[in-house]
């Protein structure tokens, strides 16, 4: 009998090049297939990274140069800063300050509503920089701000 009336499934040697010699055609295709759909999602889905963090900060900002921060709970992105920053009042003096690069991708994320929001990965966080939804990531990285109340300024460092 010759090969060519086998009915066992052939094994594929150097007819598919790279193929681990006693893998069946169908198994090399699958597994490569299988390969390729899990390249395209982490891709498409942004694949584990690390987290990026903010540049490094030092500013000072009068605070009535911002109408939003004139009441508590009110957000403001800080102009004139390389990296973007975000500062929320939280009470009658007490100020926050967080980095507006999303700690997933690096993305600048905006303000919405009473918190912030990824256009990328809808990742979503509260004004506290906690992450509350979307794309699971971490919270947002946060800047040490010093209030001058008499003077009317905030300090913003990293």
């Amino acid at each position: 009998m010759s090969d060519r009336s086998c009915q066992a499934p052939c094994t594929l040697r150097a007819a598919t090049p790279g193929a681990p010699v006693g893998m069946d055609r169908r198994a090399f295709l699958a597994q490569s297939t299988l390969a390729a759909v899990a390249a395209a999602l982490a891709t498409a889905c942004g694949a584990e990274s690390s987290p990026t963090g903010p540049g490094s900060v030092n500013v000072t900002v009068t605070l009535a140069d911002y109408a939003a921060l004139a009441t508590v709970g009110g957000i403001a992105r800080i102009n004139g800063t390389a990296t973007p920053v975000a500062v929320v009042r939280t009470a009658t003096s007490s100020y926050r300050a967080f980095s507006m690069v999303c700690p997933h991708a690096g993305t600048t994320i905006g303000i919405s509503g009473g918190g912030f929001l990824c256009p990328n990965h809808r990742a979503s966080f509260s004004s506290t920089g906690t992450w509350t939804g979307g794309e699971r990531t971490s919270n947002l990285w946060e800047f040490t701000v010093t209030a001058n109340t008499a003077a009317g300024t905030l300090t913003i460092t990293s």
